[in-house]
């Protein structure tokens, strides 16, 4: 495991998957924030992934195409808090929602 000084030195994967270069400075563990879950307040989380599926209609293969995407899931109930959607997902979620 890096530390966080370390971090600056290497590429880092965002909730999305995409490859980025930090910004070039040293950051230390009391200038973070704490994460923790929306539902029941625990700070310890999995990576999980939701699949999604690509019709074979759309790709044009024999067979459906499954994507993963990484998450973070609560490792006390299971939640998923609301930043860790990708903004797509998130996007289809609130179009959902009844006012």
């Amino acid at each position: 495991m890096l530390s966080l000084c370390e971090v600056k030195n290497h590429m880092i994967q965002d909730i999305n998957g995409n490859q980025t270069q930090p910004k070039q400075q040293n950051v230390t563990l009391k200038q973070t924030t704490e994460v923790v879950c929306d539902e029941c307040k625990s700070v310890t989380f999995n990576e999980s992934f939701m699949l999604r599926r690509i019709s074979r209609i759309l790709t044009g293969q024999p067979k459906d195409t499954y994507v993963p995407i990484p998450l973070f899931t609560c490792t006390s109930c299971g939640h998923v808090n609301e930043e860790f959607y990708p903004v797509e997902l998130k996007l289809e979620k609130s179009s959902l929602r009844i006012s």
